[in-house]
């Protein structure tokens, strides 16, 4: 038989659990304590780059300073001099990661998806307490052991709070991409509230089976989130109640500040949303305030249900305007959703009012067109000077009739 791959002359490596760009882990025999445990390589191409080496260090560090019961333990790191391999050896937990039960669940339930980020969200309290922000919270890096304890993993590319080391440089960002916050992905200043964001994507995909922005690209990625709303979770996964899908909104707030001020926070806040409690000031919030009005639709949002982008974005027929079979029924919007959309309400009685004054300057010609060729009556033309949109758009329909009668 083979001799056993060996670490540090003390962990022998076992099957993988897992790869990525970065790292392998394996699961591995701690000879000394005669316990499984989880080892991670580092990539062979990483290993030469002694900056990342040293920053990898002082992060490591940071990361054992961790000991809480929803994160996983670092308990030892360092290099193998035999194989030049550098290592992590972390807590073994023996269950499935969030990215595997979505694989195999596509989506979950309100209870069982607070369960998981519940957990999550009491490891990054105590995480950030100690000074050390994740930067990477992700499905993978949430895992649920089969006794059902959940814990967030992988504090691999965490950064110290003060720290003067930057694992995001110039044209590189570590992290997957659909969870980094906006300025994560631009490669700014990077706080809890990146962490937040994460997790309120996560949260998302574990209720809705999708994320709330599909991009291909880090680039398209901070296109839609500086031009489109994520589409209203409770729109999509009807289980959701509104009151949850605001809690989740706030989290994913463009600006840091808008965000939840804490982990701690986040987790009352979804809880809250649950049993149907609004978050506090929710007609206010930065999920009603952090965009400007929606550009056209682009791919993210036409994959949206159709009726559900009827009710967000077809304007009301005009009085005397089109048949009205023209138009889809919209229903009830609830108070709670009305209040929170007051400039794409507004936008959209600006275009209207746009559309029916372009109407009368054709309308204005054509009549005019029509009155000298045969001898007609000059055009007809008043003021429209109305103190509320109502009363401008009857003053436009009124004078488009008198002049194509």
């Amino acid at each position: 038989m083979a001799e056993p791959d060996v670490i540090a002359g003390r962990y022998e490596l076992g099957e993988r659990l897992g790869y990525g760009g970065m790292s392998t882990v394996l699961i591995a025999l701690d000879r000394r304590l005669e316990r499984k445990v989880a080892v991670k390589l580092l990539a062979e191409h990483l290993a030469d780059d002694s900056q990342f080496i040293s920053r990898f260090r002082r992060e490591a560090l940071s990361a054992a300073r961790l000991v809480h019961p929803n994160i996983v333990q670092v308990f030892d790191f360092g290099l193998d001099e035999t194989s030049g391999r550098h290592y992590i050896v972390m807590e073994y937990i023996q269950g499935r990661s969030g990215a595997e039960i979505l694989r195999e669940e596509t989506r979950l339930g309100v209870s069982d998806t607070l369960e998981l980020v519940d957990g999550a969200c009491r490891g990054l309290v105590h995480a950030h307490r100690m000074g050390v922000i994740h930067r990477d919270v992700k499905p993978g890096n949430i895992l649920r052991s089969d006794d059902g304890a959940v814990k967030l993993a992988d504090f691999g590319i965490a950064k110290a709070v003060g720290g003067t080391s930057h694992l995001t440089q110039a044209g590189s960002v570590l992290g997957t991409a659909a969870y980094l916050a906006p300025e994560q992905a631009s490669g700014g200043e990077v706080g809890p509230p990146a962490d937040m964001y994460g997790l309120g994507v996560v949260t998302y995909q574990l209720l809705a089976g999708r994320l709330p922005y599909e991009a291909g690209s880090l680039t398209e990625l901070a296109l839609l989130q500086q031009r489109e709303y994520p589409i209203r979770l409770d729109e999509i996964a009807p289980q959701v109640p509104s009151a949850l899908a605001l809690a989740i909104e706030r989290a994913l707030a463009l600006e840091p500040g808008e965000r939840y001020a804490s982990a701690e926070e986040m987790r009352s806040a979804l809880h809250d949303g649950a049993r149907g409690i609004a978050p506090a000031g929710a007609d206010s919030t930065a999920a009603t305030s952090m965009l400007p009005l929606r550009a056209e639709p682009t791919a993210a949002t036409r994959m949206a249900p159709a009726p559900s982008q009827a009710r967000r974005l077809e304007p009301q027929p005009p009085p005397g305007g089109m048949p009205p079979s023209r138009y889809e029924p919209i229903p009830d919007i609830p108070p709670s959703r009305r209040d929170l959309e007051p400039a794409r309400s507004g936008g959209g009685m600006r275009r209207l009012i746009a559309v029916l004054a372009v109407a009368a300057v054709l309308a204005l010609a054509i009549a005019y067109a029509v009155g000298s060729s045969s001898g007609g009556s000059d055009v007809k033309l008043s003021p429209v000077d109305g103190n509320g949109t109502g009363e401008v758009v009857d003053q436009l329909n009124s004078l488009i009739e008198d002049n194509t009668r």
